[in-house]
């Protein structure tokens, strides 16, 4: 399908909570006609529209009388280099960095299912044609095929910020080829889970527990800042912990999901002994691990983590669940426990500007150097 046989609105908008509300319905009636995971979901976007209320640009897709897409566009002016004013669009983000740390992942425009290449193209022409001043056009966390296709779409210099793989654990897998998840590890990782669950029990039986209402799942979430912090750090951009807006975001994502089943807080004890807390997101049948926190320990045998996620990943099995999704990250022990299951980028569309392309020049002559002094 042609994108000019979709007509394309583009209103800014002040995200007043009538805003919010008149939003959601669309929003909610278009997601269950896509494909899009729980990061485009009106939990999750409802959630950050009513925390943060930003200034946003609402692109509206309708094709034959239908809503066919939709997409929440902020911006705000970078300076780098002291030579670059770029005017940013951001995609579903509000460019202020205490705000963004809340970590989107598969971001993408919300689309019907099918119409996700003519509806991207769509979206691209309209914003070009727009009497709106605007230079790049910044998507962090899409899939590195849908990044692919909209760069394609655009017409534009498409950049690559950064790239990470995707981890994940196919549970249908796990259930046609092994008796349970352990025996589908390698036999080194097996090996170690085992030696430390048994270790473990020596200090009592290894067990789940969950919170029993939202105010103590709040707490419960708090009570893992502490460990967090100690891993991270309390700098700008390492635990959002030590970010307010970040903790902000995710009290109000859990006083709305929790009860839903959509967010699952989770530790595993041996005996009284705290291993590893989990602060997981639930879309049907697929897990999100979103945040985690371990013991610490002297012991090189003992894995708190390793037996944590096992024991989390098993129980999601015998519950029927499908997918238990690390998402990005290079850590080793993702790696360990699942496979690369794709890639997410952070991805910038650039007008064709002069500054800009000075910069690219710049860049790349700097990156030739780099190469051809080591």
């Amino acid at each position: 399908m042609l994108a000019e046989n979709i007509s394309v609105a583009v209103t800014m908008v002040n995200f007043s909570q009538a805003n919010i509300e008149s939003l959601e319905e669309k929003w909610q009636r278009l997601y269950a006609h896509s494909d899009a995971c729980f990061f485009l979901s009106w939990r999750w976007i409802g959630n950050w529209l009513t925390t943060y209320k930003p200034n946003l640009l609402v692109l509206e897709a309708v094709k034959s009388g239908h809503l066919i897409g939709l997409g929440l566009l902020s911006m705000t002016e970078e300076r780098r280099h002291g030579f670059v004013i770029s005017n940013c669009m951001r995609l579903h983000q509000t460019g202020e960095p205490y705000e963004d740390q809340i970590w989107i992942e598969y971001n993408d425009f919300l689309i019907k299912r099918g119409e996700e290449q003519a509806v991207s193209k769509a979206f691209l022409d309209a914003l070009k044609r727009n009497e709106i001043q605007w230079d790049e056009l910044i998507v962090t966390g899409i899939d590195v095929g849908r990044a692919s296709k909209l760069s394609r779409a655009s017409g534009m210099r498409a950049l690559i910020r950064w790239q990470t793989p995707c981890v994940g654990v196919d549970l249908n897998e796990v259930r046609r080829s092994a008796s349970s998840y352990l025996q589908a590890l390698s036999s080194n990782a097996r090996y170690q889970i085992k030696r430390s669950i048994r270790l473990y029990s020596e200090l009592g039986d290894l067990a789940v527990h969950r919170p029993p209402s939202v105010s103590e799942a709040i707490d419960w979430f708090d009570g893992f800042g502490g460990h967090h912090i100690k891993k991270w750090g309390r700098l700008p951009g390492q635990s959002g912990y030590a970010n307010r807006e970040f903790v902000r975001f995710h009290h109000g994502l859990i006083r709305s999901g929790w009860e839903k089943g959509e967010v699952d807080i989770a530790v595993v004890k041996a005996g009284d002994e705290l291993l590893a807390g989990f602060y997981n997101f639930i879309q049907g049948k697929r897990v999100y691990f979103y945040l985690g926190v371990t013991s610490e320990t002297d012991d090189n045998r003992l894995k708190p983590g390793l037996v944590g996620h096992s024991i989390m990943i098993q129980e999601y099995l015998d519950k029927g669940l499908d997918f238990y999704d690390f998402m990005g990250g290079e850590d080793r022990y993702k790696k360990s426990l699942g496979r690369e299951h794709g890639s997410i980028v952070k991805m910038v569309l650039q007008r064709p500007r002069v500054s800009l392309c000075v910069e690219n020049a710049l860049r790349s002559a700097r990156n030739l150097f780099s190469r051809g002094v080591q």
